[in-house]
This record gives C-alpha cells, sequence and structure tokens, in this order.
C-alpha cells in the first residue's frame, strides 16, 4: 500500500479520509502534515512490534538500502566508540579484527554483572578484546586494545524505521503488505481521539488490536525452519545414586 495517491485513491493518505469520513476524494480537514505525523508514530509501534515477536529473524525495513552492519577503525588504547552515529535499536551481536587479521565474537557483559567490580580497573591492561559493554550509543572494549587498525570493530544491529515525508507519494512501508493498513486505521484513531469520534474510536480500537495480534503471529512464526530438537537419555529409576539434570546446555550433576 502505497503513502499517497491522488489518481487511484488507494494510499494510506486517502484511506484515512475514507475510514474517517466516508470518501477518499472529499476535501479533508486532516492536514498532511498531522497524517504524516501519526502515520510515522504508528509505523514506530508496529516496528516495535515485530522486533519482540521475531526472535529467530532479525527484521529490517525493506525501505534501507544497505545492511544494518557497522564497522570502524581500533585505536590504540580507545576504550569507547561511537558507531557510526546510527540509531540503533537492539545490538545483535560485535565482532572485532585482532592483530593477526582474525575476526572473533565479543562477549557481552553489563555494568550489573559486574557490580562488585570497579569499572575504571576492570581489565585495565590494553590488549585484545574479549568483551563489550553498551552505555547509550557507545560501546566499551574490555580490554581496550593495544593496537590501531583500520575496520577492525563491527557492530551488527537493529535500526529504527525510514519514516515518511508529506510529500512521499509511491513510498510503501517496511514491513509485509498484508499489514500496512493498520497505518491508516492508527492515524484514523489518533484524529477520531482528538475530535471525539466515540463511534468511529469503538469500531477502531478492536481492528487495531486484533492487527497486532496477526502482525506478533506473523513474525513470530518467521525462521520457522529453525526447529526446536529434543533429546532422551535412559532412565534407571534410581538404581544409580548419581544422576544428570539439563540446564541448557550445561549438564550439572548431582549426587
Amino acid at each position: 500500500m502505497i503513502y499517497s495517491d491522488t489518481s487511484t485513491y488507494l494510499g494510506i493518505v486517502q484511506d484515512i479520509d475514507f475510514l474517517l469520513f466516508g470518501s477518499s476524494t472529499a476535501t479533508s480537514p486532516y492536514a498532511i502534515a498531522d497524517k504524516t505525523r501519526n502515520i510515522n508514530n504508528w509505523y514506530d509501534t508496529v516496528a516495535s512490534i515485530i522486533i519482540k515477536a521475531n526472535a529467530n529473524w532479525e527484521w529490517d525495513d525493506n525501505n534501507k538500502t544497505d545492511l544494518p552492519i557497522a564497522t570502524t577503525a581500533l585505536k590504540a588504547n580507545q576504550q569507547d566508540y561511537n558507531i557510526s552515529g546510527e540509531s540503533f535499536l537492539r545490538i545483535l551481536k560485535v565482532e572485532l579484527k585482532d592483530a593477526n587479521g582474525n575476526w572473533q565474537a565479543l562477549f557481552p557483559i553489563t555494568l550489573d554483572d559486574k557490580r562488585n567490580e570497579s569499572m575504571t580497573d576492570y581489565q585495565k591492561t590494553a590488549g585484545t578484546p574479549r568483551e563489550y559493554d553498551k552505555l547509550g550509543n557507545q560501546i566499551f572494549l574490555y580490554p581496550k586494545p593495544n593496537y590501531s587498525q583500520s575496520a577492525s570493530l563491527k557492530v551488527y544491529y537493529q535500526r529504527n524505521v525510514t519514516h515518511f515525508t508529506a510529500s512521499d507519494t509511491t513510498k510503501v512501508p517496511g514491513f509485509a503488505e498484508n499489514f500496512h493498513r493498520i497505518l491508516s486505521y492508527g492515524a484514523s484513531l489518533d484524529y477520531a481521539i482528538s475530535f471525539g469520534m466515540n463511534n468511529k474510536i469503538s469500531i477502531f480500537t478492536p481492528i487495531i488490536e486484533k492487527m497486532k495480534l496477526e502482525i506478533q503471529d506473523f513474525y513470530a512464526m518467521r525462521g520457522h525452519e529453525q526447529k526446536s530438537t529434543m533429546s532422551t537419555q535412559p532412565e534407571d529409576f534410581g538404581q544409580s545414586t548419581t544422576s544428570t539434570f539439563w540446564d541448557g546446555d550445561i549438564g550439572i550433576t548431582a549426587n
């Protein structure tokens, strides 16, 4: 569903007028700047639903022309790095190229992991970084590197959507087409709330909630080819005094 189409009146903008006023061709009191703002707010809401639901397939707005992977240079004795100025919604993975040119994954830590340690003194001797922490838009490496090297810190991330502008026409939302109409319903609901259109509110609200659930279910199923596996082990019915319990991938033996 394209953003705006004044020829066939099949765009999101025209659908809003149809939902609110019964005609996509009538002169609308709903200003295009207000429509655009509210459409973008609902676009953000959809992105949040998708990212929460999409555990096995890292979604990215289809309108993006590059990959959500950023690289930057390492500088000797520099601990914190701001990657490419992107506004990250979520960091997925961080990799580093060591002084020998080999890439390795870094292990994420948090301040809570080291709550009994001074982060100022934590791994203070420069070397090859093995861990990283996130603070704001910065990534902190531990230990800080003892070498400089170009394009040697790589970040995989999820980012925000590409918002619409009031002058857009053929641009489409960057998620599954089946659900594009949630943007016109959402922006229509915002207008109805502002002007006390209670009948419209009562109609739009359950439709939008149903769409949200459908989006969540749809994106939760992406990556379904990654099947869960289950293994069995023989039961000795108490004949042994030692039994093994499984906690994730770690075997814990209890006597």
